[in-house]
Protein backbone atom coordinates (compact mmCIF):
# COMPACT_ATOMS: atom_id res chain seq x y z
CA UNK A 1 0.00 0.00 0.00
CA UNK A 2 1.05 3.56 -0.66
CA UNK A 3 1.90 6.10 2.13
CA UNK A 4 0.20 9.04 0.37
CA UNK A 5 -2.31 9.97 -2.24
CA UNK A 6 -2.62 13.65 -2.86
CA UNK A 7 -5.58 15.84 -4.08
CA UNK A 8 -5.85 18.86 -5.50
CA UNK A 9 -8.50 20.93 -7.27
CA UNK A 10 -9.06 22.25 -10.87
CA UNK A 11 -7.75 25.53 -10.07
CA UNK A 12 -4.21 24.44 -10.02
CA UNK A 13 -4.80 24.29 -13.84
CA UNK A 14 -2.97 20.78 -14.19
CA UNK A 15 -3.13 18.80 -17.29
CA UNK A 16 -5.00 15.55 -18.16
CA UNK A 17 -1.37 14.41 -18.39
CA UNK A 18 -0.11 15.73 -15.42
CA UNK A 19 -2.52 14.59 -13.25
CA UNK A 20 -2.43 10.68 -14.75
CA UNK A 21 1.65 10.70 -14.62
CA UNK A 22 1.93 12.01 -11.00
CA UNK A 23 -1.40 10.24 -10.26
CA UNK A 24 -3.15 13.56 -8.57
CA UNK A 25 -6.97 12.88 -7.96
CA UNK A 26 -8.64 16.01 -8.96
CA UNK A 27 -11.92 17.53 -7.83
CA UNK A 28 -13.09 20.36 -9.44
CA UNK A 29 -14.77 23.35 -8.90
CA UNK A 30 -18.20 24.42 -10.80
CA UNK A 31 -18.66 27.61 -12.82
CA UNK A 32 -22.34 29.07 -13.86
CA UNK A 33 -22.63 31.38 -17.42
CA UNK A 34 -26.05 33.08 -17.53
CA UNK A 35 -27.98 29.60 -18.06
CA UNK A 36 -25.59 27.28 -18.01
CA UNK A 37 -23.64 25.19 -15.03
CA UNK A 38 -21.10 23.27 -15.68
CA UNK A 39 -17.52 22.12 -14.13
CA UNK A 40 -14.93 23.70 -14.80
CA UNK A 41 -12.35 22.32 -17.80
CA UNK A 42 -15.23 20.08 -18.86
CA UNK A 43 -17.34 22.27 -21.71
CA UNK A 44 -15.32 24.84 -22.62
CA UNK A 45 -11.39 25.26 -23.27
CA UNK A 46 -9.96 28.34 -21.36
CA UNK A 47 -10.00 30.48 -24.75
CA UNK A 48 -13.74 29.16 -25.52
CA UNK A 49 -14.59 30.59 -22.23
CA UNK A 50 -12.98 33.93 -22.29
CA UNK A 51 -14.40 34.49 -26.47
CA UNK A 52 -17.73 33.99 -24.33
CA UNK A 53 -16.92 36.66 -21.90
CA UNK A 54 -15.35 38.96 -24.61
CA UNK A 55 -18.36 39.05 -26.21
CA UNK A 56 -20.71 39.56 -23.97
CA UNK A 57 -20.71 42.74 -21.58
CA UNK A 58 -23.74 41.48 -19.84
CA UNK A 59 -22.17 37.63 -18.75
CA UNK A 60 -20.17 37.46 -15.89
CA UNK A 61 -19.58 34.02 -14.20
CA UNK A 62 -20.06 33.48 -10.92
CA UNK A 63 -17.97 30.25 -9.27
CA UNK A 64 -18.69 27.47 -6.71
CA UNK A 65 -16.57 25.20 -4.84
CA UNK A 66 -17.21 21.31 -4.68
CA UNK A 67 -19.30 19.44 -2.04
CA UNK A 68 -18.25 18.03 1.13
CA UNK A 69 -19.41 14.82 -0.40
CA UNK A 70 -17.11 15.00 -3.33
CA UNK A 71 -14.43 15.03 -0.93
CA UNK A 72 -15.42 12.60 1.30
CA UNK A 73 -16.00 9.64 -1.48
CA UNK A 74 -12.41 10.94 -3.29
CA UNK A 75 -11.10 10.59 0.52
CA UNK A 76 -12.86 6.89 0.83
CA UNK A 77 -11.55 5.79 -2.72
CA UNK A 78 -8.13 6.71 -2.01
CA UNK A 79 -7.82 5.51 1.94
CA UNK A 80 -8.05 2.03 0.15
CA UNK A 81 -4.70 2.17 -1.52
CA UNK A 82 -3.19 4.57 0.47
CA UNK A 83 -2.40 4.99 4.35
CA UNK A 84 -2.69 8.44 4.20
CA UNK A 85 -4.50 11.55 2.16
CA UNK A 86 -2.99 15.01 1.46
CA UNK A 87 -5.53 17.45 0.07
CA UNK A 88 -3.84 21.21 -1.40
CA UNK A 89 -6.25 23.32 -2.45
CA UNK A 90 -6.88 27.09 -3.34
CA UNK A 91 -6.57 30.01 -0.90
CA UNK A 92 -9.54 29.59 1.91
CA UNK A 93 -9.53 33.65 1.10
CA UNK A 94 -10.77 32.92 -2.21
CA UNK A 95 -12.78 29.89 -2.28
CA UNK A 96 -14.99 27.96 0.20
CA UNK A 97 -13.07 24.82 -1.11
CA UNK A 98 -10.88 24.24 1.80
CA UNK A 99 -14.09 24.48 4.19
CA UNK A 100 -15.49 21.94 1.88
CA UNK A 101 -12.77 19.62 1.86
CA UNK A 102 -12.26 20.12 5.71
CA UNK A 103 -16.19 18.89 6.16
CA UNK A 104 -15.68 16.38 3.99
CA UNK A 105 -12.39 14.91 6.19
CA UNK A 106 -14.64 14.85 9.00
CA UNK A 107 -17.57 12.55 6.98
CA UNK A 108 -14.90 10.58 5.65
CA UNK A 109 -14.76 7.84 8.34
CA UNK A 110 -11.78 5.74 8.71
CA UNK A 111 -9.45 8.22 6.71
CA UNK A 112 -6.45 9.85 8.00
CA UNK A 113 -6.82 13.24 5.85
CA UNK A 114 -4.94 16.56 5.78
CA UNK A 115 -6.01 19.67 4.17
CA UNK A 116 -3.58 22.27 3.11
CA UNK A 117 -4.85 25.72 2.59
CA UNK A 118 -2.07 26.99 -0.10
CA UNK A 119 -2.79 30.46 0.22
CA UNK A 120 -2.71 30.77 -3.15
CA UNK A 121 -3.89 29.59 -6.46
CA UNK A 122 -2.83 28.38 -10.53
CA UNK A 123 1.04 28.57 -10.54
CA UNK A 124 1.73 28.65 -7.34
CA UNK A 125 -0.74 25.77 -6.43
CA UNK A 126 0.52 23.15 -9.08
CA UNK A 127 4.04 23.52 -7.47
CA UNK A 128 3.42 22.33 -4.12
CA UNK A 129 0.78 19.28 -5.69
CA UNK A 130 3.67 18.66 -8.43
CA UNK A 131 6.14 18.52 -5.74
CA UNK A 132 4.59 16.65 -3.17
CA UNK A 133 2.85 13.68 -5.75
CA UNK A 134 6.29 13.60 -6.71
CA UNK A 135 7.09 12.61 -3.15
CA UNK A 136 4.72 10.33 -2.76
CA UNK A 137 5.67 8.47 -5.65
CA UNK A 138 8.93 7.84 -4.19
CA UNK A 139 7.37 6.68 -1.34
CA UNK A 140 7.83 9.31 0.94
CA UNK A 141 6.14 9.72 4.53
CA UNK A 142 2.83 11.81 4.90
CA UNK A 143 4.92 14.46 7.08
CA UNK A 144 8.17 15.08 5.07
CA UNK A 145 5.33 15.74 2.25
CA UNK A 146 3.94 18.42 4.75
CA UNK A 147 6.84 20.38 5.30
CA UNK A 148 7.90 20.48 2.21
CA UNK A 149 4.31 22.30 0.65
CA UNK A 150 4.64 24.51 3.59
CA UNK A 151 8.25 25.63 2.78
CA UNK A 152 6.79 25.94 -0.41
CA UNK A 153 4.02 28.03 0.60
CA UNK A 154 6.07 30.02 2.93
CA UNK A 155 8.20 31.05 0.18
CA UNK A 156 5.79 31.93 -2.75
CA UNK A 157 5.05 34.84 -4.59
CA UNK A 158 2.45 35.45 -7.01
CA UNK A 159 2.26 38.42 -8.88
CA UNK A 160 0.24 39.35 -12.06
CA UNK A 161 -0.63 42.12 -14.06
CA UNK A 162 -4.46 42.74 -15.14
CA UNK A 163 -4.39 44.41 -18.61
CA UNK A 164 -8.02 45.89 -18.21
CA UNK A 165 -10.35 47.21 -15.48
CA UNK A 166 -13.69 45.80 -16.99
CA UNK A 167 -13.43 42.21 -15.26
CA UNK A 168 -12.35 43.74 -12.14
CA UNK A 169 -15.32 45.87 -12.45
CA UNK A 170 -17.89 43.23 -13.88
CA UNK A 171 -16.72 41.22 -10.41
CA UNK A 172 -17.60 44.70 -8.67
CA UNK A 173 -14.28 44.43 -6.83
CA UNK A 174 -14.03 48.18 -8.24
CA UNK A 175 -16.34 50.63 -9.13
CA UNK A 176 -17.10 52.22 -12.84
CA UNK A 177 -15.51 55.25 -12.36
CA UNK A 178 -12.33 53.98 -11.07
CA UNK A 179 -12.35 51.72 -14.46
CA UNK A 180 -12.73 54.56 -16.34
CA UNK A 181 -10.31 56.75 -14.64
CA UNK A 182 -8.03 53.81 -14.73
CA UNK A 183 -8.20 52.98 -18.28
CA UNK A 184 -7.84 56.42 -18.98
CA UNK A 185 -4.98 57.02 -17.29
CA UNK A 186 -3.62 53.68 -18.88
CA UNK A 187 -2.77 52.48 -15.08
CA UNK A 188 -2.21 48.53 -15.10
CA UNK A 189 -2.81 47.44 -11.53
CA UNK A 190 -0.28 44.41 -10.12
CA UNK A 191 -1.96 42.17 -7.81
CA UNK A 192 -0.79 39.34 -5.76
CA UNK A 193 -2.39 36.93 -3.86
CA UNK A 194 -1.63 36.05 -0.27
CA UNK A 195 -4.67 34.32 1.10
CA UNK A 196 -6.74 36.64 -0.69
CA UNK A 197 -6.09 39.19 -4.04
CA UNK A 198 -4.98 42.42 -3.10
CA UNK A 199 -3.75 45.22 -4.85
CA UNK A 200 0.06 45.25 -4.62
CA UNK A 201 0.52 48.71 -7.18
CA UNK A 202 -0.38 50.50 -9.67
CA UNK A 203 1.49 51.35 -12.26
CA UNK A 204 1.23 52.88 -15.78
CA UNK A 205 1.74 51.42 -18.91
CA UNK A 206 1.72 47.02 -19.63
CA UNK A 207 5.77 47.31 -19.90
CA UNK A 208 6.14 48.96 -16.38
CA UNK A 209 4.18 46.38 -15.05
CA UNK A 210 5.36 43.70 -16.12
CA UNK A 211 9.30 44.60 -15.70
CA UNK A 212 7.91 45.80 -11.95
CA UNK A 213 6.73 42.11 -11.82
CA UNK A 214 10.22 41.10 -13.00
CA UNK A 215 11.98 43.12 -10.51
CA UNK A 216 10.25 40.90 -7.86
CA UNK A 217 11.50 37.84 -9.40
CA UNK A 218 14.91 39.66 -9.22
CA UNK A 219 14.74 40.03 -5.57
CA UNK A 220 13.61 36.40 -4.77
CA UNK A 221 16.55 34.81 -7.02
CA UNK A 222 19.38 37.25 -4.93
CA UNK A 223 18.28 34.69 -2.20
CA UNK A 224 17.34 31.52 -3.60
CA UNK A 225 19.53 28.50 -5.06
CA UNK A 226 18.19 28.62 -8.84
CA UNK A 227 18.62 25.01 -8.80
CA UNK A 228 15.86 25.12 -5.74
CA UNK A 229 14.17 27.80 -7.52
CA UNK A 230 10.58 26.90 -9.08
CA UNK A 231 8.84 29.54 -11.43
CA UNK A 232 5.85 29.86 -13.68
CA UNK A 233 4.56 32.40 -16.09
CA UNK A 234 0.96 33.12 -15.67
CA UNK A 235 -1.44 33.75 -18.46
CA UNK A 236 -4.78 34.44 -19.02
CA UNK A 237 -5.75 33.58 -22.57
CA UNK A 238 -2.67 35.89 -24.51
CA UNK A 239 -0.36 32.69 -25.06
CA UNK A 240 1.96 34.83 -27.64
CA UNK A 241 2.33 37.59 -25.73
CA UNK A 242 3.10 35.36 -22.48
CA UNK A 243 5.83 33.46 -24.95
CA UNK A 244 7.04 36.84 -25.24
CA UNK A 245 7.55 37.32 -21.56
CA UNK A 246 9.02 33.90 -21.18
CA UNK A 247 11.49 34.96 -23.90
CA UNK A 248 12.41 37.78 -22.18
CA UNK A 249 12.69 36.49 -18.79
CA UNK A 250 15.13 33.39 -20.26
CA UNK A 251 17.09 35.82 -22.20
CA UNK A 252 18.11 37.26 -18.43
CA UNK A 253 18.35 33.92 -16.67
CA UNK A 254 19.31 31.61 -19.53
CA UNK A 255 20.12 28.65 -16.74
CA UNK A 256 16.34 29.21 -15.12
CA UNK A 257 13.73 26.84 -15.33
CA UNK A 258 10.21 28.39 -15.61
CA UNK A 259 6.72 26.56 -16.98
CA UNK A 260 3.66 28.84 -18.59
CA UNK A 261 0.71 28.23 -16.49
CA UNK A 262 -2.34 28.75 -18.51
CA UNK A 263 -5.16 30.51 -16.10
CA UNK A 264 -8.71 28.68 -16.46
CA UNK A 265 -12.30 29.77 -15.21
CA UNK A 266 -12.68 29.88 -12.03
CA UNK A 267 -9.44 32.87 -11.39
CA UNK A 268 -8.69 33.69 -14.82
CA UNK A 269 -12.62 35.41 -15.03
CA UNK A 270 -12.38 37.83 -12.38
CA UNK A 271 -8.72 39.70 -13.48
CA UNK A 272 -9.55 38.65 -17.71
CA UNK A 273 -8.12 38.09 -20.44
CA UNK A 274 -4.71 39.23 -21.07
CA UNK A 275 -3.88 39.07 -17.51
CA UNK A 276 0.24 38.04 -17.31
CA UNK A 277 2.27 37.73 -14.10
CA UNK A 278 4.84 35.59 -12.30
CA UNK A 279 4.67 32.71 -9.64
CA UNK A 280 7.78 31.16 -7.52
CA UNK A 281 8.81 29.65 -4.43
CA UNK A 282 11.41 27.60 -3.46
CA UNK A 283 12.05 23.92 -2.53
CA UNK A 284 13.44 23.54 0.86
Amino acid sequence: MQKVKIITDSTAYLTKEQLAAYDITMVPLAVNLGNENFKEGEKYTNHQFFDKLRESKELFPTTSQPAAGEFKEAYETLSKEAESVVAILISSGISGTVQAAQTGAGLAEGTDVTVIDSYSTAGGLAFMVLEAASMAREGKGKEEIITTVEHMRDTLSTLFMVDTFEYLKRGGRIGGAQALVGTLLKIKPILYIRGKIDVFQKVRTRQKALGRVVEELDEFLKTCDINKARVAVLLVDCQDEAVKFGEQIKAKYPHLEFEYADIGPVVGSHVGPGTMGLAFCSLP
